[in-house]
């Protein structure tokens, strides 16, 4: 180290960060700091070595640069590979040595290991990971403590609908609806809050405003980190929006049959409690029809199943057509329907739509190859309060009712209080 007097190497042994030369590729000089960062047991290990040897290789593009290419840099993050250790996060800088002859660079890293534990080395320096960043499927922004929008990477344009533009240099509230245009203050001030009892540095879930005004849902992490004496925060919003779609596709599959798309017993069980008290704290009437459904089991038999479940879905359709939106249709068994109509003005109300459901259900069924299959329709009725005042006296009674038209014939409908007692 022929040359490097000015550096004075008794100066920069006492330093707690490395600090190495490197001439030709090679590392020239090494401070003992720098040995113990890279755990290296003599000179040997490192000295005439290339520094990209003790760099990890998720960094190995930006070090195939050359160590020149970051000379003009104020600094970037990195992460070593020391001997037989484990990785370790450092911020380096390099400066060009004037005074050699040869291409000389001296290379300062710092141990910020305890700094960024909370977060990805990437979100530290996104603009100079940008590379890296466009690869991400979050979107990730960079704010000053003001709310300012500094950096972004190339899925925010993706998932927000703006340019690069039209964010650096704006509020962050542009991209959140109203309701939450206060987040960010809320998290610059629980920052300061020593025991960090918040939501802030936590996932949070929330909507997102696309630059055409349109909502979907976030799922939002937010973290802090300092250039300097500057406080930054750094965004990563995730995209949940099939997430959400995929949980309520699972939460209907859970309650909803598969073949009509009707409530199953569970869910028409949860909907026919929520109608009694309603009916209960509106004091009016409500009917409940039990469907069965006649001459099925010929279909499967004659048909197969696929023409079965052909049949199905279309009585699930005619019987919703007959019914309003403030009434439910479910579907609890193999051919078996409820209906609930609420509110009802009176009894008769019940008995046309029974009517109805049962003449178009006799009429024929398209099932496939121009076949056509026909069934009909056994109905029981009970009405609330006079046919019981739970869910389950009033189904136990539309369905007594039913059996006893199936005794007298089927394709019919009865009232409960028209069933006589059994004894």
């Amino acid at each position: 180290m022929k040359h490097h007097s000015s550096l004075a190497p008794e100066l920069l042994g006492a330093l707690s960060n490395l600090v190495c030369v490197i001439e030709n590729e090679r590392i020239t000089y090494i401070n003992t700091a720098g040995m113990h960062m890279l755990a290296a047991t003599n000179s040997d290990d490192v000295i005439n070595h290339q520094l990209s040897e003790f760099v990890h290789t998720d960094y190995a593009e930006f070090i195939d640069l050359g160590i020149k290419a970051f000379a003009e840099e104020d600094g970037i993050p990195l992460k070593f590979l020391p001997m037989h250790a484990q990785p370790i996060d450092v911020h380096m800088r390099v400066r060009i040595l004037e005074t050699s002859d040869d291409e000389a660079y001296m290379v300062e890293c710092k141990d910020i290991s305890n700094y960024i534990k909370a977060s990805q080395e990437a979100r530290q320096r996104e603009q100079r990971l940008a590379g890296v960043l466009g690869t991400v499927m979050d979107a990730i922004i960079t704010l000053n403590e003001d709310g300012i929008i500094q950096t972004i990477n190339p899925r925010t344009e993706v998932i927000f609908g703006y340019a690069k533009m039209d964010l650096i240099g704006h509020h962050i509230n542009m991209l959140l609806p109203t309701e939450h245009r206060n987040y960010h203050e809320q998290c610059v001030t629980e920052s300061l809050n020593a025991d960090k009892s918040s939501t802030y540095g936590t996932t949070s879930e929330m909507h997102g405003q696309t630059s055409t005004a349109t909502l979907f849902p976030i799922e939002l992490s937010v973290t802090e980190l300092h250039e300097g004496l500057q406080r930054l925060f750094t965004w990563v919003i995730r995209d949940i929006t099939k997430r959400k779609k995929a949980q309520a596709d699972i939460e209907h599959m859970a309650h909803h049959d598969a073949l009509t798309g009707l409530p199953n017993r569970n869910l028409f069980n949860d909907l026919m409690d929520r109608a009694v008290r309603r009916a209960q704290r509106a004091k009016h009437l409500m009917a409940v029809l039990f469907v069965d459904l006649d001459k099925f089991k010929p279909v499967n038999d004659d048909f197969g199943h696929d023409a079965g479940d052909a049949v199905l879905v279309a009585v699930a359709e005619r019987i919703t057509s007959h019914i309003r939106t403030s009434d439910t249709v479910a579907r609890i068994g193999g051919d078996e329907f409820v209906a609930i109509l609420e509110p009802i003005d009176q009894w008769e109300s019940a008995a046309k739509v029974a009517q109805k459901i049962i003449a178009s259900l006799t009429e024929p069924i398209d099932i496939s190859d121009g076949r056509q299959a026909q069934v009909g329709a056994s109905i029981g009725i009970s009405v609330y309060p006079n046919d019981g005042t739970t869910a389950a006296q009033l189904i136990r009674a539309a369905d007594e009712a039913m059996y006893a038209v199936k005794a007298e014939g089927r394709n019919n409908y009865k009232f409960f209080k028209h069933v006589k007692p059994t004894k």
